[in-house]
């Protein structure tokens, strides 16, 4: 199987009948290469051998999924993602401590709130509802970054996925009143996403640079990722100019921009939904399936895919919420059961909790 860019599955004709497994993107140096996964026997292996970056793995099927889900043999362990209230180096640094010495592998989501600016800075609106700006999420991530270095076991590999989301643009809903918009917000999305596609290419450079000049066996990779959920933006202007942006920075498929929205209909069309998903080419989809119909939707956005535009887009994990929604082992059986009338796909890389 030739090389490709970072966790970019090869786009794929569907023939009857008849699918390619699904690849995994595996991280060797400074080179990617997509190799099929093999099923572990226990969380603890499988939480190392399903990370985007070392193992090779061989599908199962989706005949045994649930059964396999069910006994929690294949799913892979649970990171924690946060909403981020602040970019406070030593609250970061202490998340990144937690997952050190839990040895999370796979991927962790910081998000620190909707598109915002202060004057001339670019940055975020944190859930404090204080601005913050790129400046200051780079400062506090590296602290994540460096603390999770320092309490992680050897070879483990992180993807450490700094997030926004597309509330309260423009035109969106607010609140309680429709169309109201929000104050801070930027004068031009498009530019706002090239910022952001700088910010997350400066902390991939510099967690690779920390990682060389200590030695580290660790291997932790700065991505991007977008709450994108139709509700909030039903015209789709302001997440498409901040996925445009974004992509025209980048150029390529690395640093990708994780989806870890919904696909709920009577917002968007199906090819503005997988415009988000997989259109630009470093976004991959990391649904949020806190309820069960969550997962149907997706599954139908991927069946129009495969149907209508002969592609087979594959999932790279499946975030949760927390109390009073799906649990993770929940949330991971409901999504490969929805895919199993799709798609071959028999196990996903990915599984976290995002927390408040």
């Amino acid at each position: 199987m030739r090389a490709v860019g970072y966790f970019r599955p090869e786009r794929r004709q569907v023939q009857p009948g008849k699918r390619d497994n699904v690849v995994l993107m595996v991280w060797s140096g400074a080179h990617h290469w997509w190799l099929t996964s093999q099923c572990v026997g226990n969380v603890r292996k499988l939480a190392v051998a399903l990370t985007v970056f070392g193992a090779v793995m061989s599908p199962v099927s989706a005949a045994t999924a649930s059964a396999a889900t069910a006994s929690a043999g294949t799913i892979p362990a649970t990171t924690t993602s946060y909403y981020e209230r602040t970019a406070s180096p030593k609250t970061l640094y202490q998340q990144g401590e937690k997952a050190g010495k839990a040895a999370a592998q796979g991927i962790v989501i910081l998000d620190f709130g909707r598109p915002g600016v202060d004057g001339p800075r670019f940055g975020m609106m944190a859930y404090s509802g204080a601005f913050v700006s790129f400046a200051a999420i780079e400062t506090g991530v590296k602290s994540y970054i460096r603390a999770y270095y320092r309490y992680a076991p050897g070879y483990t590999k992180l993807n450490v996925a700094v997030g926004t989301n597309n509330s309260c643009g423009a035109g969106q809903p607010c609140g309680v009143t429709l169309s109201c918009g929000c104050p801070d917000e930027p004068p031009n999305f498009v530019a706002w996403g090239q910022h952001f596609g700088l910010t997350v290419e400066q902390l991939d450079n510099w967690a690779g640079a920390l990682r060389a000049q200590y030695g580290y066996t660790d291997q932790v990779r700065a991505v991007a990722a977008d709450d994108a959920e139709p509700a909030y933006d039903p015209g789709y202007q302001n997440t498409f100019d901040v996925l445009k942006g974004y992509a025209n920075f980048v150029a390529g498929t690395f640093p990708p921009m994780v989806d870890f929205g919904s696909a709920e209909s009577n917002y968007w069309t199906e090819a503005q939904l997988l415009q988000v998903a997989d259109g630009f080419r470093p976004d991959v989809p990391m649904p949020q399936i806190y309820y069960a119909n969550q997962a149907e939707q997706w599954a139908g956005l991927l069946h129009y895919a495969k149907t209508h535009l002969h592609k087979v887009i594959d999932i790279y994990g499946v975030l949760t919420m927390g109390a009073g929604t799906n649990t993770p082992q929940i949330a991971y059986a409901d999504m490969l059961q929805a895919l199993s009338s799709v798609t071959d796909q028999g196990t996903i890389p990915w599984l976290s909790t995002i927390h408040r």
